[in-house]
């Protein structure tokens, strides 16, 4: 079906919704020709099974010839609000520009069910649905230049189909979220909770889901579009784009952005001005793990990890890594050494080989250490073929935790080795010339705040992993990490909370426990009682005075593998000072004074604690400045329209609580919302008729916000890699497993295949049998196959 425009001098015809016109105005004057229909016309036509019923709207709310309005997208807005109440779609179906001024002179609205269409699919495949019927239901509306504002000449009401308003609130074009529910599924959304719970809440708030303008697709439409940029570019600018707001909220806000040659993102590393504050806290050690399961970009995600007062994990620090390269590494802690001024005493990582690298160049000062954790956790794996798997795994940890000395650990580890005649062990031939990197005894009198492993960095991971997954775009990444750094604040603030209210109580009468009991956050002190409770498995075997000094052997019974075994230690004690200090270096490690001084004290009769032994690191008198510091929440990612209509609401809340226990206070109340109410109106009209000259005319929005930010464009997929396959330890191990695994799947196949063939060669010749027993029946068949 042709559509046509009106062809005049002054204007240029324009196509909508890709329908074309050829400009014959006697034929669009013909098609849009009508008159003034009233409702008993309407009521009278046999077109419609369910008619338009108009008895529930007001004169002003049926179009009418005559009509005026300041500007088109009030005709527009008129019109659709007529057609959802009466129970049908309105739509753009002509424009018509001047061709000086390119602004709209008139315009055509049809409802959505107009004209015919004819599909080139077949009917019998064909998916979509066709909305035309020749509906002639429309208005036109043109614009008057001695009035500057839109009047209708031109109404139909009639249609040629049914018209629902129960149905009609179902429309996709009907839908629509209210400020309420936007609102609620943006809070809802931060806090985790899922869209179908949202759902259900704001359906019971109005009596049920049938009472609702939208549906729960469009709940989940809504966080995709509003939350989820689908944009990989749009992606990155509003990632940086939060960076600047953040540095705006405070200036010791950090971050910085790495990019290629090509301008394309690589690499970020931000740190939140709270972090950075406590880091001259907690920065002596730091835990440094990456995790590949965050971004939809597959940029590796790490984090710098610390300790707090309270022993629990900090966060010092996160990264967005480009690679798993070397370069990339470098880059990632050369700028968070700037940040933070200093470089940690220590930290700890995986066995990445790039980043053992990136650290000894950039860090050169800072003691590397392997995660034992992930070490320990490999013994199943790969010494699972031994048949004294369990006394193996006992001894070796035995060994590893429980050395005196690295001459010691040598020693009982060639023993170990001759015992089980592990010799042609490649992972353990690679662990033991590593040595220095992760058993416990190569890092003795250093302070790692009980920290061996980069479990605190995992638990770090997997709190993120409730926020954040592989399908995460940057934007919706960087507005779950403001809501991580929103949770983990107010957790410290308790348990700050919590230790100025109450103290443990004593497991001793010991008055060194008492004393860790005044200074020690309650978290700290439980470790402490642990050494007082081991003390009970200490016994002094042999005391070597001289002069001041006092060497003191102290056996400790433990278990090993369902066997129990002593071990001793050798505690060095200055009756003068009552400095004291043992082999195992839990002080020096933890913090925490193990329970073989604490028998040595206790033997001696000391019951006053050298005050360098209580460390302010753990202290909960200490004012520590960073807890001053709000982490910088962005207040301004939602619209501010937003803000402002929650505000309000909660304005109203307060208000509303106060008079709802009695009617006539609330009956008050409700007239004066309706007063206040029509007051706005009246404003809002005034404003708009001093606006019109300027507005009457604009029938689209706004152009799209303008970033701040340079052109970056979105970074390349990144395929982690995890550790390097031919430099991790135990690679060759592997490799043959993986070897001989392929190798029975090979057979399996091979078997599979012939017996394949074997059953297609029976079944060709029972078909052969068939078809000569057969004969024209099977041919007929064949037949049919072909067409």
């Amino acid at each position: 079906m042709e559509h046509n425009s009106i062809e005049l001098s002054c204007l240029v015809p324009v196509s909508f919704n890709g329908d074309s016109f050829d400009g014959k105005s006697e034929q669009l004057d013909k098609a849009v020709e009508c008159t003034e229909i009233t409702e008993s016309e309407c009521h009278d036509t046999e077109l419609v099974d369910e008619l338009p019923d108009h008895s529930c709207l007001a004169d002003g709310e049926i179009p009418r010839v005559g009509m005026r309005f300041e500007h088109l997208k009030l005709a527009q807005d008129f019109y659709a609000t007529y057609a959802k109440k009466v129970g049908f779609i309105s739509k753009i179906r002509a424009t018509n520009f001047d061709r000086m001024t390119k602004q709209p002179v008139n315009q055509s609205i049809h409802c959505n069910r107009e004209g015919f269409r004819a599909s080139r699919v077949k009917a019998p495949i064909r998916k979509n649905t066709m909305a035309g019927v020749g509906c002639r239901a429309r208005i036109y509306a043109k614009f008057d230049r001695e009035k500057h504002d839109w009047v209708l000449l031109k109404v139909e009401l009639n249609h040629s189909h049914p018209c629902s308003t129960r149905k009609a609130v179902h429309y996709h074009e009907n839908r629509e979220l209210t400020m309420h529910a936007k609102c609620i599924i943006e809070v809802n959304d931060e806090a985790g909770i899922r869209p179908n719970k949202t759902f259900l809440a704001l359906a019971n708030e109005v009596g049920g889901p049938s009472n609702l303008g939208f549906s729960e697709k469009d709940v989940r439409n809504y966080i995709s579009s509003r939350l989820r940029s689908t944009n990989v570019n749009a992606d990155v600018k509003e990632m940086l784009n939060y960076f600047m707001r953040m540095k705006e909220l405070n200036p010791n806000y950090f971050y910085a952005v790495n990019i290629n040659e090509d301008n394309k993102f690589t690499s970020a590393v931000w740190v939140d001005a709270r972090s950075r504050a406590s880091y001259e806290y907690y920065g002596e050690v730091v835990s440094f793990d990456t995790t590949y399961s965050t971004n939809r970009h597959g940029l590796p995600f790490a984090a710098f990890i610390g300790v707090n007062h309270h022993g629990k994990s900090t966060l010092l620090g996160c990264a967005l890594l480009g690679s798993e390269e070397i370069l990339s590494f470098e880059w990632v802690f050369t700028q968070w050494l700037e940040c933070m001024g200093t470089a940690p005493k220590g930290i700890i990582t995986d066995q990445c080989k790039s980043m053992f690298g990136a650290i000894k160049k950039v860090l050169p000062n800072t003691r590397h250490r392997w995660c034992i954790w992930h070490i320990t956790q490999k013994i199943h794996n790969k010494l699972g073929g031994y048949s004294r798997l369990k006394e193996l795994n006992a001894e070796l940890k035995h060994i590893i935790w429980n050395s005196k000395s690295v001459e010691d650990f040598e020693d009982h580890w060639a023993e170990f080795i001759d015992e089980f005649n592990l010799h042609h062990n490649r992972w353990l031939s690679d662990l033991f010339e590593d040595r220095h990197m992760w058993v416990p005894i190569f890092f003795k009198g250093q302070f790692w705040a009980s920290m061996r492993s980069t479990q605190r960095s995992e638990g770090m991971h997997s709190f993120f992993s409730g926020y954040l997954n592989c399908k995460t775009s940057l934007v919706q990444f960087v507005h779950e990490f403001d809501n991580v750094l929103g949770t983990k604040e107010p957790k410290e603030l308790e348990d700050d909370a919590a230790d100025s209210r109450g103290l443990i109580p004593c497991s001793t009468r010991s008055a060194i426990e008492r004393r860790f009991q005044k200074e020690y956050t309650n978290e700290m002190f439980r470790d402490v009682q642990t050494e007082f409770g081991k003390k009970a498995d200490c016994t002094i075997r042999a005391v070597d005075e001289q002069g001041n000094s006092a060497r003191v052997k102290v056996e400790e019974e433990i278990l090993v593998y369902e066997t129990t075994r002593y071990v001793t230690f050798d505690v060095h004690f200055d009756r003068s000072t009552h400095e004291v200090r043992c082999d195992c270096n839990l002080f020096e490690s933890a913090g925490i004074l193990c329970c073989h001084c604490l028998v040595v004290l206790s033997s001696y009769k000391v019951n006053e604690v050298p005050s360098y032994y209580v460390l302010p690191r753990w202290s909960k008198n200490i004012k520590r400045k960073h807890t001053y510091i709000k982490s910088s929440h962005d207040v301004r990612r939602s619209n501010e329209s937003h803000n402002m209509f929650r505000e309000l609401c909660a304005h109203f809340y307060n208000i509303a609580q106060e008079f709802v226990d009695c009617d006539d206070e609330a009956d008050m109340l409700h007239n004066v919302l309706e007063d206040a109410r029509a007051k706005l109106v009246d404003y809002r009209s005034k404003m708009r008729n001093n606006t019109v000259a300027t507005a009457h005319n604009s029938i689209v929005t706004g152009p799209s916000t303008i970033f701040g930010t340079e052109d970056i464009q979105a970074p390349s997929k990144v395929t982690t890699k995890g550790r390097p396959k031919g430099k991790r330890l135990g690679y060759e191990l592997d490799k043959s497993i993986r070897k001989s695994m392929q190798k029975k799947r090979k057979s399996v196949r091979k078997d599979t295949r012939v017996e394949s063939a074997a059953n297609q060669a029976s079944e060709a010749s029972a078909q052969q049998i068939a078809k000569q027993g057969l004969g024209g029946f099977m041919s007929l068949l064949n037949s049919f196959d072909n067409t």
